[in-house]
């Protein structure tokens, strides 16, 4: 540091000049000070790694980082290297007189790594790629089922089925969200994939391009996280969704399940209805059978739902409820409840019992509100 430094604060000091002609390399003189970081070992040892010819880096005064092609220990005070570096309190870099002084290894793996890099990447892609083909049916059928139903109960003055309806809607727009962010890093990974294979197989024998090398798997390694956290809040967004897709027991699940007028008033079972309650499960989109299915699943929670066919031949929108609150019944209908609208109870859970409003308060399971609608939606 003291002899070695030819064009630097110690220039009068060198004495390396019949010797080697060398000279040590600051990063202070060499970076400007715009761009230069709080000094830490890897700062140094990324900076050293750049500059030819080099094969050890030292680190002194806590910030002071310099290059050199080799050192030579010389006796010196009793002082120990104790400066805490500058970017980094855990570790020292040198002390007040000496050198904390480290040599530089080019590593033969990179390629290997590189590859290694390649594979991780691939995975992750295939990962996302298979949880946003799987979830993409349920956004845009929640879409279309969505923007049919709010509209149509918006106009017949069911406040509780228009929130239903909002609910589904904002469900729609957090997966629509995560799908685009998943299609965006599905390209990123597919560019980042065809960068390393390239580098893999290019010239890894300069420190330039194994330092780029190694940054461009740090990027990967970013983007394979991101990724994988990706995918996994896709598949927790639709978990109810495909556990029902892929249950084998769905059908005639409905069964075990009866419209909750039967329960508030046996009049007016056949009747269609909406209710509202404490939701157990995000919207699914899936059949009647399948949202009966799905409150079986949430053994723990759901004791009712209410679902709304969404039309001929495709899936309705089931929203899961662990305590019914309210339920509006139409008495103007001449479809039968199973081509329109119904709130459901698992009749193992009311069997027996009454859930009509009781103005006592005592009722822990009745109804707040039980409202007749003398027409139809």
């Amino acid at each position: 540091f003291e002899y070695g430094d030819k064009f630097g604060d110690n220039k009068f000091s060198y004495k390396l000049g019949e010797i080697s002609n060398v000279s040590i390399v600051h990063y202070s003189s060499l970076v400007a000070k715009e761009d230069q970081e709080q000094m830490t070992h890897e700062v140094c040892f990324r900076f050293c790694r750049t500059v030819p010819d080099m094969t050890f880096f030292g680190l002194t005064n806590g910030r002071e980082c310099y290059c050199a092609p080799y050192y030579e220990m010389e006796a010196s005070d009793s002082s120990d290297c104790d400066a805490v570096c500058d970017g980094d309190h855990t570790t020292m870099c040198g002390g007040k007189t000496k050198s904390s002084i480290f040599a530089m290894h080019q590593c033969s793996s990179t390629a290997a790594d590189l590859e290694k890099t390649g594979a991780t990447i691939t995975e992750a892609e295939e990962a996302l790629g298979m949880a946003v083909v799987a979830a993409s049916p349920t956004w845009s059928g929640m879409v279309a089922a969505t923007t049919e139903l709010q509209g149509k109960f918006g106009e017949s003055g069911d406040p509780g089925a228009s929130d239903l309806m909002q609910t589904a809607k904002v469900y729609s727009g957090t997966l629509e969200e995560a799908l685009g962010r998943a299609t965006a890093l599905k390209d990123k990974l597919t560019s980042l994939k065809s960068e390393t294979s390239s580098s893999a197989t290019g010239d890894l024998t300069s420190s330039s391009s194994v330092t780029a090398a190694e940054e461009l798997m740090e990027l990967s390694e970013a983007a394979v996280t991101e990724a994988q956290a990706t995918t996994e809040e896709i598949e927790a967004l639709v978990k109810a969704d495909m556990a029902v897709r892929n249950d084998s027991l769905v059908e005639n699940a409905s069964k075990q399940y009866f419209s909750t007028m039967y329960f508030v008033n046996t009049n007016f079972t056949e009747v269609p209805s909406t209710c509202t309650g404490k939701a157990s499960e995000s919207p699914i989109l899936t059949s009647l059978d399948g949202c009966a299915r799905a409150c079986d699943n949430d053994v723990h929670e759901c004791t009712a739902f209410s679902y709304f066919p969404a039309g001929e031949g495709t899936d309705g929108l089931c929203f899961l409820m662990s305590k019914l609150l309210t339920i509006q019944y139409y008495t103007g209908c001449s479809e039968t409840p199973a081509k329109l609208f119904q709130c459901y109870a698992k009749l193992s859970k009311y069997e027996s019992t009454s859930i009509a409003p009781d103005g006592s308060g005592k009722c822990e399971n009745c109804l707040k509100e039980a409202k007749k609608a003398d027409r139809c939606v």
